[in-house]
């Protein structure tokens, strides 16, 4: 049986709380959320926001008139990753480039005004705006854009959609669907969803300014985020036929379910995950990447200062700090890239991110290696 190719990170680029940014994310950045000012709010609210920006400062000629935040964000992201990658957008075999997406929420921005238009007059509903609210539209974008031609998907699986975009693309390269792969994965953040957030009592006492503050027990609360990460994979092969370099390889991924027990959600142990992600192979030495405030508390429970290394029977486990982008669906693609900037510091050369999907039960991990073969 022919083994399946190895898989390389050849570019990334991101729309975060620093703005469009082509390359790795920057390892240093504020921590703290940003004061909300985007619309009233009862009181002083804080959230991750992406800056204004205007796109054709930064890719000049991109078109996005009536286009939604996310499809534009998912345009300006493609174009800065294709370049990060050192793809000629020209010259690629568009029938094997696939476009896979990512979002928890979809195209919140143009559905809120839909559905608003609807709730005020059904008949004066502007029917332009419909088709920009379906989830599918960033990829689809992306895609005519471009002219890509290979297989396009969107996954929608909560906080961890960017996981499942980026599994389901490391499927088409390894089943040979494809020879490239963009992955995009975002959601932007509204009023209607933040203060939905707040009404379900899911805010983080950051969101509040108060950060010292403990919340109810039992109860996992997040600081909510927007913003888009974009990365491209390739096969060994099609990067070694252009002469391109990597960021690193696709070593190992999951995304599963922790069923609730009696005590609340189930955890895992470091060793349990890595024996999903390796099989039967012995577990290894891993290097952590994660947030402190979104890290993965479901999988077990770190103490040691970051960059200690924590024993756990054959597991050596190193903390490497991760950056704060707060939770929506490409968190985790945004804390990949982090990891795959660590990868220098990861003696071992093996990197794990590792975040919960939702509230309560959908989790997720992903193994990066360096890009030579270990």
């Amino acid at each position: 049986m022919t083994a399946p190719p190895d898989i390389l990170f050849t570019g990334f680029a991101s729309v975060n709380t620093k703005g469009p940014i082509r390359g790795l994310p920057a390892l240093a950045g504020p921590a703290e959320p940003r004061l909300i000012d985007r619309w009233p709010t009862a009181g002083l609210r804080r959230a991750y926001l992406v800056p204004a920006f205007r796109p054709a400062d930064v890719v000049p000629g991109l078109r996005t008139r009536r286009m939604d935040r996310l499809s534009v964000w998912a345009l300006l992201g493609s174009a800065l990753a294709f370049q990060d990658a050192g793809v000629d957008a020209e010259a690629l075999d568009r029938d094997r480039t696939a476009v896979v997406s990512g979002t928890a929420f979809g195209c919140l921005d143009l559905t809120e005004e839909f559905l608003g238009a609807i709730s005020t007059n059904a008949s004066q509903a502007p029917p332009i705006l419909f088709p920009e609210t379906l989830s599918n539209l960033p990829a689809s974008h992306v895609a005519r854009h471009f002219g890509l031609r290979g297989p396009n998907l969107t996954m929608s699986a909560g906080h961890v959609s960017g996981e499942a975009a980026l599994l389901q693309a490391v499927s088409l390269l390894q089943s040979g669907d494809a020879d490239r792969a963009l992955v995009l994965a975002g959601d932007t953040l509204t009023r209607p969803l933040f203060e939905w957030y707040e009404a379900a009592s899911m805010l983080a006492p950051a969101c509040f300014g108060e950060a010292g503050a403990a919340p109810a027990v039992g109860r996992r609360t997040i600081v909510p985020g927007e913003g888009l990460a974009a990365c491209v994979l390739e096969t060994s092969d099609a990067a070694a036929a252009r002469g391109g370099r990597a960021h690193g390889r696709y070593h190992a991924g999951w995304l599963g379910s922790l069923h609730e027990t009696a005590e609340g959600p189930r955890r895992l142990e470091v060793e349990t995950l890595l024996r999903r992600l390796l099989g039967d192979a012995a577990p290894k030495g891993i290097a952590l990447v994660a947030p402190a405030a979104c890290g993965p508390s479901w999988m077990m429970c770190l103490e040691s200062a970051a960059g200690r290394p924590e024993r756990h029977d054959t597991v050596d486990v190193r903390l490497l700090p991760g950056l704060e982008f707060g939770e929506f669906g490409g968190s985790g693609l945004l804390q990949l890239g982090v990891a795959l900037a660590r990868l220098p510091e990861a003696e071992c050369g093996l990197v794990m991110v590792a975040g919960p999907a939702d509230h309560r039960v959908q989790a997720a991990a992903i193994l990066v290696a360096r890009s030579e073969r270990r």
